[in-house]
C-alpha cells in the first residue's frame, strides 16, 4: 500500500508532535504524519505530502513558496497558502458584514509614511483633508488602533480619546492602520475553529497579561441562543473565508455577539496557555480533519481537461 503523507510545518511547541502521534496511532490506510523536512525545490518536484499542515510560513517567507509549489502539485495545506498572504482584517469585517455577521464599526486609514523615494505626486490619489471629526463621532471613544494585517496584538492600542489617537497613529509608520469601535462587553469568548464546523466557544480574558490567564475553563457560560447564534457565526466565517483552522473571538454587548477578530490562522495551541483539556480537543479536531481530507483526496486547486479546441476556459482551473 501506497503510503499517504501528512507533513507538519511549525515552529518548537507541543501541537505538531501531539497531532502526528495522534495520525499515527490511527493507523488508517496506510496515512502517516511526520515534521516536514524542506530543502531546495525544481519546478520538476512534486511535493510527496497528500496534505501539509502549516504553523511557520507566516514568519519564515522560505516555506511560502514551497507550500504554493506544493498545492499545484496536489498537496491540500492547511491553512490555502495563497489565501493566507492575501488575506486582511478590513477585508474581514467587510466580508462577516456581508454575510450578517455583526462587526464593530471600523475605518480604514491611509498610513502615515511611505517607502523611500514615494514623493507628494505619486500620492495624489489619497486624500490629504482627512475629516477627522467626523470619524471620531463614528466610531466613539474609547476605540481600538491596530494594523490592518496584524496578528499576536501585535501593535494593537486602546485609546481614549484624540490626543491618544494621535501618538499612536503617529507611531505606526508604514503600517496601514484600522480605527474601530471598542465594544463595551459584558461576555469575551475566542473560539478555536477547525475545518468547517468544529467550533469550541472558550470563555476569554482579552485584558489578561499575554501569557497569563486569558483561557477560562468554564462549560456552559452561554445560553443555548446565544451559543447557536456563536456557533452559526463562527461556520458561515470560517466557510466564506476558507480557513480550515482559525480562532474567532466576540465581544458581547446587550446579548448581542460582535465578531472582533478572526484573521487568526495560526491560533494559541500551548497546553499551559489554552488549557490541557481544550489542547487534547485541537489536537483530535486537527487530526481529524486532516485524516478526512487525505481520504477524501481533497485539492485546493483543480485541474480540468480541456477539449481540443476549447482553450483554456475559466473551468480549467479552480482555487
Amino acid at each position: 500500500m501506497t503510503e499517504k503523507l501528512i507533513g507538519f510545518l511549525s515552529f518548537k511547541e507541543s501541537l505538531p508532535q501531539a497531532v502526528i502521534d495522534n495520525i499515527n496511532a490511527r493507523k488508517v490506510d496506510g496515512i502517516v504524519a511526520e515534521h516536514c523536512l524542506i530543502g531546495e525545490t525544481k519546478l520538476e518536484d512534486y511535493c510527496k505530502y497528500s496534505l501539509i499542515i502549516d504553523r511557520a510560513s507566516h514568519i519564515i517567507k522560505t516555506y511560502r513558496p514551497y507550500l504554493k509549489h506544493a498545492v499545484v502539485s496536489g498537496t491540500y495545506v492547511i491553512n490555502n497558502p495563497f489565501w493566507v498572504g492575501a488575506d486582511d482584517k478590513f477585508f474581514n469585517y467587510s466580508l462577516a458584514r456581508a454575510i450578517g455577521v455583526s462587526v464593530p464599526k471600523t475605518v480604514c486609514l491611509p498610513s502615515v509614511e511611505y517607502p523611500f523615494g514615494i514623493s507628494d505626486v505619486d500620492l495624489k490619489n489619497i486624500k490629504n483633508n482627512i475629516k477627522w471629526d467626523e470619524i471620531f463621532d463614528y466610531i466613539g471613544f474609547p476605540a481600538v488602533i491596530k494594523p490592518y494585517d496584524g496578528y499576536g496584538r501585535r501593535d494593537v492600542t486602546v485609546v481614549k480619546n484624540r490626543d491618544e489617537f494621535f501618538k499612536a497613529y503617529g507611531r505606526s509608520g508604514r503600517n496601514v492602520m484600522l480605527l474601530q469601535e471598542f465594544i463595551e462587553y459584558e461576555h469575551y469568548i475566542r473560539c478555536l475553529v477547525v475545518g468547517e464546523n468544529n467550533v469550541l466557544p472558550i470563555k476569554y480574558d482579552p485584558m489578561a497579561p499575554f501569557g497569563g490567564k486569558q483561557y477560562i475553563v468554564e462549560h456552559n457560560h452561554l445560553t443555548p441562543k446565544l451559543g447557536r447564534k456563536i456557533l452559526d457565526d463562527c461556520v458561515k466565517i470560517n466557510r466564506a473565508l476558507g480557513y480550515d483552522m482559525n480562532s474567532i473571538e466576540f465581544a458581547i454587548r446587550d446579548g448581542v455577539p460582535y465578531a472582533v477578530d478572526f484573521m487568526n490562522p495560526v491560533p494559541d495551541a500551548e497546553p499551559q496557555r489554552i488549557s490541557e483539556e481544550y489542547f487534547q480537543w485541537l489536537i483530535t479536531k486537527l487530526a481529524d480533519v486532516a485524516v478526512d481530507y487525505v481520504l477524501q483526496n481533497k485539492k485546493i486547486i483543480e485541474f480540468g481537461k480541456l477539449e481540443k479546441g476549447d482553450g483554456f476556459n475559466s473551468g480549467a482551473i479552480r482555487l
